[in-house]
């Protein structure tokens, strides 16, 4: 938990400012792109993180790797945070900087992120019909999922939107029968 934290504090600024230079170069959407594309590159390659966390690889590699792969693909702007990021020590925490900045952004545009865990991924139609639910629960016009899968859960989903958390997850569960109990059970 306290790593969440960490990784929380450490992102934010770094996102802020990514949002601040995407509106005064007028390229937000360019850049909210480019970090679509490169959190779905960097979570379908995992040896990127890997790479560009590793601190024994000397900056410039990684920088003229960066250069290299994504120069002609992306936003000047985007290419100029990444090697920023590279010179502070900071690109280890790309996802999670990618991640707030995408929330940020959604959140300008009116669009409530909702933070999805399941064990597997879900079906559209099973998406579809979740995302309906909540609009209808909730209020909100616009919802944006944001998935991730966990094994931990064991079984069913979790929810987080802003602060508050629905588990529905077996996990969950059996931690509320464990509860009910007065037992401990190593989950």
């Amino acid at each position: 938990m306290a790593n969440k934290v960490l990784v929380s504090k450490i992102s934010e600024p770094y996102a802020d400012a990514l949002l601040e230079l995407a509106k005064a170069q007028n390229c937000t959407e360019a850049i909210t792109s480019d970090i679509t594309d490169i959190l779905t590159l960097m979570s379908s390659v995992p040896e990127l993180p890997n790479y560009l966390g590793n601190p024994v690889i000397a900056g410039n590699k990684k920088k003229e790797f960066i250069k290299k792969v994504l120069e002609s693909k992306i936003n000047p702007n985007t290419l100029k945070f990444l090697q920023f990021l590279i010179d502070r020590r900071r690109i280890v925490y790309l996802d999670a900087i990618g991640e707030k900045f995408l929330e940020q952004i959604w959140e300008l545009e009116g669009i409530k992120v909702v933070k999805l865990q399941t064990v597997i991924p879900l079906s559209y139609e099973q998406e579809e019909l979740l995302v309906s639910k909540l609009k209808e629960v909730t209020g909100f016009k616009e919802i944006q999922l944001v998935r991730k899968i966990d094994k931990d859960i064991l079984g069913g989903m979790i929810l987080q939107i802003d602060s508050q958390v629905i588990d529905m997850s077996l996990k969950g569960k059996l931690r509320q029968i464990s509860n009910l109990l007065g037992t401990s059970l190593a989950i």
